[in-house]
This record gives C-alpha cells, structure tokens and sequence, in this order.
C-alpha cells in the first residue's frame, strides 16, 4: 500500500516534474525564439544600415573624384579635343568598367566624346560646377545606368561631362558580398519602389509591390503591399513578411525575416532593404529543444538563463558601440559647427571694423572741415604776418594729412570697388606718382624708376596709381630703415597669347627675371628667393605689369600669409596703421587686377601688379556741368561746419542762408522757393539724411540744383548722381577748394 502510494506519488511528482519540464521548455522555446527574431531583426538593420552607409560613402567618393579629376587646370587649358578625349577614355580605364558609358557635350549640345553605352537627353543635366546625379535609366542589358553629370571649362567654352555608372556593378562590389545567414541577401529601391539592385535579373526595373501583383496574379501579396506601405511611411523598420522565392521561376513561397533604411545620396532617396529566411532560425531553434528534452530541468534552467543573459550582455555592448559611434558623430558635428561659427564671427568682425573705420572717418571729417576752411581762409589774409603765415601753413599741411589719414580709412572700409571706374594711362599716373615717392624717400635710399614708353590704359577709379605706389613706397621705405638701399619701379607691356601651365610660367618667369636683374644690380654677390604667393590666375590678353622692388629685410614666410589682413602690421608701434596693403589688394580687385609677392628675408622684395589693357577712351562725363550759384541754403546738423562756412562764403561776398535742422530748410524753401538756386546739404542728419531731403526740395523746386557734402567716401553716392537724384557730391575735406574754385571761374 505504501508502496503503491509512494509510487503514485512518484508518479506524480514524474508527471508534475515531466510537465514542469515541459512546460517551461515550451515557455523557454517560444521566449528565446521571439528574442532570436528580434535580435536577427536588429542584426538585420544593422546590416542595412551597414551596406547602405557603405553604398553612401563609395558614391560620394566617386562624386568627389569626378569632381577632382575635371577641376585639373591642364584639362580646361588645353585646345586640342584629343586630349579631352583621352582624359575620358583614361577616367574610364581606371574605373574597371564601373562606368557603362561616358560623353562630353559643349555648350551647344553637340557630343565632343562618347565612349560605351549612354543613352541620355543633354537638356536633363543640371548646371552645376560639381558633380551631381541627374537620372537613371534601366539598359538594355538588364541592369540600371545611373547618370553623373558635371559642368567644366575646356578651351574657355563651357562643357558638360555626363557617365553611366553601372549599378549592377556596385551590386557586386558593395552589396552581393555582404552575406546575410545561406539563403540571406539585400536588394535596393528607390523612393518608388522600383528595385534598382536585386540579385535575380528578372525583378530589377519592377515595382516591388504593384509591378509583381501584374506579373504574378496567382500570388498572395498582401504582406508585401504592407511592409511597401511601411518603406513610404517610415524612414526605417523591421517585420516578419510571407513572400517568395523570386529566383526560382516557380516563385515556392516562404516566411522571411526583412529590414530597411533609407539612406540619402546627391538628391537621390534609396531605400536598402535586407532579409533572410526564417525557416534558417528553425534549426538553432530545434537543437535547443532537443537539449531541453535530454538534460535535466535544472541543466535546462542554468542553460536557458545562460543563454539570456549571454544574448542581452551582447545586445547591450552592440547597443553601447552604436551609441559611442552615435557620440563620435554628434561631437564631429559639433566641431564642424564651431568651426562654421567661428568663420561667421571672424566674418562679422571684418565688417564691424569696416563700419567703425567709415564712422571714424565721417565723425573726423566734421572736425576737419571747419579747422581746413579757417586754415584756408587765414592762409589768403594779406594782412597776417609771414611767420604767423608759416605757422598757419603748417597747420593746414597738417590739417591735409589728417585728411589723408581719413581717406585711408575709408579706403578700407571699402571693400568691393573704389568709387567710378574710369579710363586712364598707366603711365602718366606712374609718372606723376614717382614724383611724389621721390621726394618723400629718405636720404640713404635711392630710386630708379622706368616708366617710359607708349600709353598703357586701363580701368580704375582716380588716384588708383597713387594709392599703390604711396603705400608700397612706404612699406619698402620702412624695410630699408637704417640700412638704406635701392627702390626701383617699373611698368611695362606684357603680352599673354596662351593660357596654359607652360604660357604662365614663362609669363612669371619674364617677370621675374626682371625683378631679378634689378637685385643683382643692387646686390651682386646675393640669391634671390622663390617665395612667393599668389592671389589670383593670370588671363589672356594685353597686360601692363609695375613691379616695386626694394632692397630691404624682406618678408618672413610667417607674415607673408598675414601681410593683406587689415591692421597687420610688422612697424613698431605707432609706425603704421596696418591699412596699407589691405587698401593695396583692394585697390587691385576693384581694378581686376592680379597681385604676386616675391620676396626673401635679408635680400628683398618684390611687388608684382597686373593690370589689365583696354583699348582708350574720352573721360566719362558725370552727365551735367557744374553750374555756378549766387544764392544758396546750406544745412548740416554741425554748427561748427555751418559756422565755418558762413565764413567762407561771407568772405566771397555770397549770399548763404545756413540752416542746422532739414526742416528749418524745407521751411525756408517753401516760404521763398525761387529765391535760391543752390542747396549745399549734410548727408548724415537728425530726422531725415541729405538725399531724402533732396528729394523733397527736388519737388518744391525741379530747377535747383542739389550738391549733397559728406564725410564718407564718394562710391555710396554714384547711382544718385548718374540718376540725377543730386548734381554734384563735394566731400568736407574738398569743401574750401571746391567752392573757391567755382568763384575763380566767375561762376557765382
């Protein structure tokens, strides 16, 4: 009895443990198998992100080569389409049959090169300077041509270069070796859904939904309209879909595990799709059974938790890997951006400098005004006495320099053009500016000077020539302190037939076997340095070249990268602004001139200036005389300047009605609007500035004349003369002369 109940019991116990055992082997089985689809999911996403990350950077590298391989100068210098056509011929041997077909069309459309299959409308390629995607297209051969197409300059005419790219071959380079399990592969789709990279020939150029339920009625594709439905909707996902096998031409179906991600390529979105069949987790999943049912329920238990934490300690240190990588690309994003950001300050910086140096210089003008006109006015007083006539002719010389200063500083707060281009001769500008440099050289430096010759025009605004040469001097002047030395300047024709690398040395290298010959005339027994630096590439045409070379320190190859930035300087404190050669490349850019330094340190430097001809032409006319005046109003918010102009004119017996308010004006006009043929008025002013109070006494009054006076620079002001909105434009520092020289000519 005891038997038989210890044996029931046993029993029991058996079939309690039996289905115990059985029980959590089922619950064990069905746990681990949902976490082995998940982890095969995640593996599965991974993978395409992998593959479609790689598929990103290999297009991009190839874009980039694209673009590397028709930036070479030699390419857009040549004229012989030959060598065009071997470049071509030669990028595509290099690629190994990546590209299917390459052609080169000119501006008008017409093929230059064509090599290989390329079946593409010219009218579909964008005009861009890189190379971008424009198209695809499926070939006759079964596989997609995907179109590259970038613009470059061959023999100064614009062209555009268009490749096939053979996806089928990136299928195989980049895809195809990815393997995924036995039966596991990936395929790509564009944003529509049609397959553009698929291992089975057959389902390439399809829509992966709609195209194959037209093909293949007699199939279930509801799963697969689902999981399209999905690829439309999200940028990324995983599922668990019946499809089939697209290979086999009888399509058996089969469950498969699939995961995508959409990746980004020059305007293109590809969606990477990767998947592996389930039935290939069956056989994991059925030796695992086979272990629980033949251990123990307690190897069975040690080995289920084994397994679980094993799979989440992996899962966790993928996970940590991916967000370390996720880390490592935010922080280069960050780096980028302050990089970005420092770029806008240094940005930011140059024109707050700029606004300051015209402010400066607009406030300084009002207190010169007033100091230049008395000065002027005491300088032509008979009665003064010769030594306080000195003195006062001091001050007024002074005073000039001061302005000078000023115009300095507007220069550089210029920073695209300097005022009215005009036509004028090199030469004789030269000429005249050499005057001036000689004089102002120390006793221990000597000047040559060679400017002879026939007339060199050119384009640029008045003065320009002064301007090089006063601060070139300067600069060399101070290089040879204290050692004393040799300026020399010449100008002189320089004529470039060709274009290319050869033309251009040889165009330098005559250049510099001037500079050179003036050294050793000066140094004999030393070298002379190929330091140098460019700024821009020479051009064909007619060319008048100055060179300045003096024989002083030279230039470290430290500042030479640093000499064009505005407030750099090399002189001691309170030896030099730093404006010089800043207003020097600005000068040369408005002008579209090209700037090349030779220099080296202990021999000395060379400046090398190209200007380019242009064919003479009669002074540009402002498009109205200048009239003379008997009455006149004149408004400026300065008493100071009011005051020292009422003394001006007071002093050649004109009649000045001086207002310091644009509404004290406007009052006066309309009260006695054709009293006055002349309104002298600020720019800079309370309430309204000088051209919109032009503009309301051009509507009292149309027959005015309206001459507009400012402390800033003259270029702001030009479309409102050639417009006709004022009549003439005097700045402060010209105010005495200007006006006394209208009452020379007897015009008041």
């Amino acid at each position: 009895m005891e038997k038989g109940k210890g044996i029931f019991i046993f029993s029991i116990l058996g079939v309690l443990c039996a289905g115990i055992i059985l029980y959590f082997s089922l619950f064990f089985y069905r746990n681990y198998r949902q976490e082995l689809v998940a982890v095969e999911q995640n593996q599965l996403l991974v993978m395409a992100r992998t593959v479609g990350q790689s598929l990103v950077n290999y297009l991009n590298q190839e874009l980039e080569v694209m673009d590397l391989y028709f930036s070479e100068p030699g390419l857009g210098n040549s004229a012989d389409d030959q060598d065009i056509r071997k470049a071509a011929a030669a990028f595509m041997d290099k690629k190994d049959g990546l590209y299917d077909g390459m052609a080169c069309y000119d501006s008008r459309g017409s093929r230059i090169f064509e090599a290989g299959i390329l079946d593409f409308d010219y009218r579909e390629a964008p005009d861009s300077q890189e190379a971008v995607i424009c198209g695809k297209k499926l070939s006759p051969k079964g596989w997609y041509q995907m179109f590259i197409s970038r613009k470059f300059e061959w023999n100064k005419e614009p062209c555009t270069v268009v490749c096939a790219m053979n996806l089928n071959r990136i299928y195989q380079q980049i895809v195809a070796p990815v393997q995924i399990g036995k039966g596991g592969y990936s395929i790509v789709k564009d944003r529509d859904l049609v397959i553009l990279m698929h291992h089975a020939s057959s389902q390439i150029g399809i829509d992966a939904a709609y195209d194959r339920n037209v093909r293949y009625p007699q199939l279930d594709l509801q799963d697969l309209f689902e999981w399209v439905t999905m690829q439309q909707n999200q940028k990324e996902g995983c599922s668990i879909i019946h499809s089939y096998v697209w290979d086999d031409p009888e399509l058996p179906p089969e469950r498969r595990i699939v995961a995508y991600t959409t990746i980004h390529v020059s305007g293109e979105d590809w969606i990477v799709n990767s998947t592996l069949p389930y039935e290939e987790l069956n056989e994991p999943l059925s030796r695992m059974i086979r272990r629980l049912l033949g251990m123990s329920a307690l190897f069975l238990f040690f080995l289920v938790v084994f397994v679980y934490f094993m799979t989440r300690l992996l899962m966790r240190e993928e996970a940590q890997k991916r967000e370390i990588a996720y880390l490592k690309e935010i922080n280069q994003g960050m780096e980028l951006l302050r990089r970005k950001e420092e770029e806008i300050q240094r940005y930011e910086r140059m024109q707050s400098i700029g606004q300051m140096s015209s402010h400066i210089a607009h406030e300084f003008n009002n207190y010169l005004t007033p100091v230049m006109i008395y000065g002027e006015l005491l300088e032509g007083d008979n009665d003064i006495s010769p030594q306080n006539q000195e003195l006062i002719h001091g001050i007024v010389r002074s005073v000039e320099e001061a302005a000078a200063l000023s115009r300095r500083l507007l220069d550089f707060s210029r920073q695209d053009s300097y005022g009215e281009r005009i036509c004028q001769d090199l030469r004789r500008e030269a000429a005249e500016a050499c005057q001036v440099v000689d004089r102002m050289a120390p006793e221990n430096v000597s000047m040559v000077t060679d400017i002879s010759g026939d007339p060199l025009w050119t384009q640029g605004n008045k003065g320009m020539m002064s301007h090089l040469l006063l601060n070139l001097s300067n600069n060399a002047f101070h290089a040879m302190e204290g050692r004393g030395g040799v300026l020399t300047v010449r100008l002189f024709r320089m004529e470039k037939k060709d274009v290319g690398e050869d033309s251009r040395k040889v165009f330098l290298d005559g250049i510099s076997e001037k500079v050179q010959k003036d050294l050793a005339e000066q140094i004999p027994n030393d070298g002379w340095g190929d330091l140098s630096q460019d700024f821009t590439e020479d051009c064909q045409g007619e060319w008048a070249v100055l060179t300045v070379t003096d024989t002083g320190r030279g230039i470290s190859r430290e500042a030479l990268d640093k000499i064009f930035e505005p407030f750099y300087t090399t002189k001691r404190s309170g030896k030099g602004t730093g404006l010089g050669l800043s207003v020097v490349r600005n000068v040369m850019e408005a002008a579209k001139g090209r700037i090349r330094i030779t220099s080296r340190a202990g021999v000395g430097t060379s400046f090398i200036l190209s200007f380019p001809l242009t064919e003479p032409s009669d002074p540009e006319d402002r498009g109205q005389e200048r009239q003379g005046f008997r009455r006149l109003v004149v408004v400026d918010d300065d008493p100071k300047v009011l005051k020292a102009l009422d003394a001006m004119l007071r002093g050649v017996s004109v009649k000045a009605e001086c207002c310091s308010h644009p509404a004290a004006a406007l009052a006066l006009l309309q009260k006695r609007r054709n009293d006055y043929d002349m309104v002298l008025t600020d720019y800079q002013m309370p309430s309204v500035n000088g051209l919109e109070l032009a503009a309301m006494v051009r509507r009292l009054n149309p027959q005015i004349r309206l001459v507009l006076m400012s402390g800033r620079d003259d270029s702001q002001f030009d479309w409102y003369l050639k417009n006709g909105m004022i009549d003439d434009f005097i700045p402060k520092t010209e105010l005495y002369g200007r006006l006394r020289e209208m009452v020379g000519r007897n015009e008041l």
